[in-house]
């Protein structure tokens, strides 16, 4: 939420925007706003961790819902992951196994707006929350690496019940 739409890595479709917001020893690798198909070309530093979101969602209070808890927030954020099914993570064609043991939920609430530019904030956004099945890779090789992971939602709901994941990164190591 920090990133401008016109750079933002989540709804970026090659890659060209996976730097952006980047600093420390973790990379982060973007997934995709709802039902998202993409391919992807990073190149990223050596010597860099990746973290990354195999599916995940999150919520937040819409403008002027004062009455929103955390509580609803943090039920929001999780009950399509308590259906999740085909969860997928493979680096260079080797399966990363047991993802159902990465899942992880927000602990407290937080505001999703609060690293946004003050000029461009478009509210308070807490209560917001976050859950989902997130991986963190050591550092890879210098060179080109492939990494693809996914996963859908099965639950009847409007509410990204159906949604699917399939997200795939040429991860070029320099």
């Amino acid at each position: 939420m920090s990133a401008s739409d016109e750079e933002n890595p989540v709804s970026d479709l090659t890659g060209s925007n996976c730097s952006v917001g980047q600093r420390g020893t973790v990379w982060f690798l973007a997934g995709g706003f709802g039902s998202t198909k993409v391919r992807r070309v990073c190149t990223i530093p050596a010597g860099r961790t990746l973290f990354f979101p195999v599916i995940n969602m999150a919520y937040w209070p819409r403008q002027g819902n004062a009455a929103y808890t955390c509580a609803q927030a943090k039920a929001a954020a999780a009950v399509n992951n308590n259906a999740a099914i085909d969860l997928f993570a493979e680096l260079d064609g080797v399966a990363i196994e047991s993802i159902k043991q990465h899942r992880v939920s927000s602990e407290d609430c937080f505001d999703i707006f609060s690293r946004v530019p003050s000029g461009r904030r478009p509210y308070n956004g807490y209560p917001a929350a976050t859950d989902g099945y997130w991986l963190l890779v050591q550092p890879l090789s210098k060179g080109r690496h492939i990494l693809k992971f996914g996963g859908k939602y099965n639950r009847s709901s409007s509410a990204y019940g159906r949604m699917l994941q399939d997200i795939e990164y040429e991860l070029v190591v320099q």
